[in-house]
């Protein structure tokens, strides 16, 4: 089953405890009624295929404020490079997830290669990742989906 070109409201979730902040408010301004009329501050438009690829369809209606690519394996296929100089170009904050830490490595050391700059969010464990180990692993790591993130 694809999910392209879904999209999801989110209309019940976590606030900040911080006060003052807007997402406290169902009056933030951040916020916007969708067609259930139930307030949504997050959207997530989901899409099938490369970056790269798809960016026309992704920016006609505006720019994505963020972009997140859960156990993308940046190092492991080079078909990632047009899409890292794309993000890069946009400057759009992006966040990436990988299954171990060396892959991470691996993929920030590609990020710099790519966009001539550090990682503006550094590899770290990722709090809400799988708690099952994946099994058969090869490298003999602990890797679990989703389990470290990094960002530029």
């Amino acid at each position: 089953m694809s999910r392209d070109g879904e999209k999801i409201d989110l209309c019940s979730y976590c606030h900040c405890l911080e006060s003052g902040c807007t997402s406290n408010s169902a009056s933030g301004k951040a916020s916007q009624v969708s067609s259930n009329d139930k307030i949504s501050t997050v959207t997530l438009k989901l899409h099938r295929g490369f970056y790269d690829d798809r960016c026309k369809d992704i920016v006609k209606d505006s720019l994505p404020h963020f972009v997140f690519a859960a156990n993308a394996g940046l190092a492991a296929y080079s078909s990632w490079l047009p899409t890292i100089e794309l993000i890069k170009e946009m400057d759009v904050p992006a966040v990436f997830s990988d299954y171990c830490e060396e892959a991470a490595h691996l993929a920030a050391s590609c990020i710099s290669t790519v966009t001539g700059c550090p990682l503006t969010i550094p590899i770290q464990l990722n709090p809400f990742r799988q708690p099952m180990a994946v099994e058969d692993s090869a490298l003999l790591l602990p890797c679990h989906a989703n389990c470290f993130l990094f960002g530029i």
